[in-house]
């Protein structure tokens, strides 16, 4: 089986989703991503390791592609159709992509050497009606290509800020928006949360 190196991959994505975009200045989305959390306090976890020796644990281990667990997290994307029409969205696919941002103290967002197969994997659309939404789980703090090419980990206790934007195609696609398939690839940002990690007793 065929594997694709993961810098190609994202070096393609990055091209593509520049001109995107690009293309979405001044454009107004027919929807708007929010992220949802069930929990904002979590406790801290580095396996018995100082922080220090955490991060340096990291940095190695982000070489080598043998990355620790990312912190479990019951979080949820939610996207909204905003607009008084009925759309189709990508929610899966290679095309799609969910991307995390932890910021705040000890905070560490990685890109491990990581390989993937060659086989593209075509998007799959759901219809979203008016005002009506649809929920993509967030289980961990890995995402990303495939939803598995990037991890974030908190090292510290603290308050951490995490955002994220949720790369994907709207048919019809919005004013402004190239037509890629049918579909408009767009970048939906989603507002920063807020969470609390307390040190373990």
């Amino acid at each position: 089986m065929r594997f694709l190196c993961l810098t190609g991959v994202l070096a393609a994505l990055a091209v593509s989703s520049g001109r995107a975009e690009e293309s979405e200045k001044e454009v107004v989305l027919p929807v708007k991503a929010k992220l949802v959390a069930k929990t904002t306090t979590y406790k801290l976890d580095l396996g018995g390791k100082t922080a220090e020796e955490f991060r340096t644990l990291l940095k190695d281990a982000e070489k080598s592609g043998r990355m620790p667990p990312p912190p479990a997290v019951e979080m949820a994307l939610e996207i909204t159709n905003t607009s008084d029409k009925e759309i189709k969205i990508w929610t899966s696919g290679d095309p799609v992509q969910l991307d995390l941002k932890l910021t705040g103290p000890g905070a560490v967002n990685a890109r491990p050497q990581l390989a993937f197969t060659t086989i593209f994997i075509g998007p799959k659309a759901e219809t979203l009606a008016p005002g009506k939404s649809l929920s993509l789980p967030i289980t961990k703090l890995q995402y990303g290509f495939r939803g598995a090419s990037n991890m974030s980990y908190w090292t510290e206790p603290g308050e951490y800020k995490l955002s994220a934007t949720f790369k994907t195609g709207i048919q019809p696609a919005p004013k402004g928006v190239k037509e890629r398939d049918g579909f408009g690839p767009v970048t939906v940002p989603a507002e920063a949360i807020t969470i609390k990690v307390e040190a373990a007793k």
